[in-house]
Formats: structure tokens, sequence, C-alpha cells
């Protein structure tokens, strides 16, 4: 979504300075205001409302796909070793929505899922990148399909994910200049993703051009331009859950 902001295909507002960093590392420096932009869960998102508005372009919701929980074999969840990608990240906050309520979670980074799964360091795993294409090619089974879940409490509303986020304190107008390059970023690399995928493949464990395009495909799509009112009501829906249940305030927030 980045390439072509950041390699000059397209005239911007603003000047940019790339970081990168796993999502669970930038949601704990979003409470710090480390960053102007910064990607966040949604999860995350709902104590950093105050200080971020959230941007309509850029998001990553599941439309037909979401996390995935696996183990080496076919068992029952409860009163196991779940690895997650961290207490911030929105499929953490979907499997305690989801998922049986007693067990011991193992934060574990992203990326070493899958091997903590087969080291046996966790009885099972929640997978929100690449491998969710590759985990059977390890070995491993699908226990639970956190994406279904989510369809059979909010039907058809796509499932939230990922977001942009950019701080008040810089403004409105900022913040709208900002949202204009990045929605015309993203345009751009779906009209040209062979190349916008080579750019991303940079900062993949993967070289498999096809297999990257089949997981960016996943997670971004048409609500990754402006996720809209569709956006907006899955939002609702997932923070009126998670309250429901305890999890988190809902949050109030502004969208750019």
């Amino acid at each position: 979504m980045f390439y072509a902001m950041f390699e000059g295909k397209i005239k911007t507002n603003l000047a940019y300075r790339q970081v990168v960093k796993d999502i669970e590392t930038l949601n704990g420096e979003a409470k710090e205001r480390r960053y102007d932009v910064t990607a966040v869960s949604a999860n995350a998102f709902a104590s950093l409302a105050k200080d971020y508005f959230l941007l309509s372009s850029g998001a990553s919701f599941g439309i037909s796909y979401g996390p995935q929980v696996v183990a080496k074999a076919q068992i029952s969840l409860e009163g196991r070793k779940i690895a997650v990608p961290g207490t911030g990240t929105s499929a953490y906050l979907l499997y305690r929505m989801f998922a049986p309520k007693e067990g011991e979670f193992r934060i574990t980074r992203f990326d070493r899922i899958s091997q903590a799964v087969i080291n046996g360091d966790a009885d099972a795993g929640v997978l929100i990148h690449d491998e969710q294409l590759t985990f059977q090619q390890m070995g491993l089974v699908r226990i639970l399909d956190l994406y279904e879940e989510w369809r059979r409490y909010a039907g058809s509303l796509p499932v939230p994910l990922g977001f942009n986020a950019i701080r008040k304190d810089l403004g409105r107008e900022r913040a709208k200049q900002y949202q204009e390059d990045f929605r015309k970023s993203i345009e751009y690399a779906m009209a040209n993703e062979d190349d916008a995928v080579r750019y991303a493949m940079k900062f993949a464990r993967y070289q498999d051009l096809q297999m990257e395009k089949r997981f960016v495909r996943m997670y971004v799509n048409r609500l990754s331009i402006d996720f809209g009112n569709e956006g907006r009501k899955a939002l609702d829906m997932y923070y009126a859950r998670a309250s429901s249940m305890g999890l988190l305030p809902v949050p109030k927030f502004e969208v750019v």
C-alpha cells in the first residue's frame, strides 16, 4: 500500500520516512505517540482513540478471510497453551471473543508462532500472516477459523483487523493531506500489482510472488481504499461484542 508513496510513483502532499516493525511493537509504541502515523490493530486502537484519528484508507478488513488457529493435530482448545501475536492484536481479541475462555496465552512474535507450535512451546497458535497459506505444508492443521466465527456473529460484514491512525495534534488538515496521499498510493498499487508486491517482498519472509499476491489480495481490497459505512458498521459490531464481554470499552473515535 505504501509502494507508490515511498518510491516516488505519485506526487505527495507530504514527505515520509518509513519505519518497519511488527504490529504488536507498533501497537505498544502508539501509546507513546512515537510516530506521526502508525499502523495499529483494531483492538489496540480502542485505547488510543483520544490521541489519534482513524484513517478510512489503508485498513485491512478480512472480507472472506481472518486469523486461523492451528495445531499439530485436531485437539480441544480448552485449557491449552495458545501462542498469540500480542495482546493488542485484533487476532488476540477475536480469539477471546469466539474461542474457549480457559487456557494460557503465550505471547509470540507473529512470524514465530508456527514454529512455536511445531516445537511444542504452545499447543496451538493464532496465525495472522503469510503462514495462513502455508501452515498445512508445515504439518499443521486448522483447529478454528476465527473468520467463520465472526461471520456467524456479524453476517456479511468484514472482520476488522488493522488500520492506519494519525496523531490528532497534527491537525485535521494535515490528516486529510496524508489520507489523500495514502489513498492514491493504494490505488496505484492496485493498478500496478506486480511491481507493488515485488516492493513489499523486500520485507517478506517468502519470495514466492504468486503466493504473496494471494496473501496481499486477502487483506488489501476495496475497503483498503475507503472502508466507508460498511467498515464503520463492522467496527461498531467488533467493539460492541468485546465490550459486552468485558474485554474493552467501546471507544469514541473520529474517522478522517
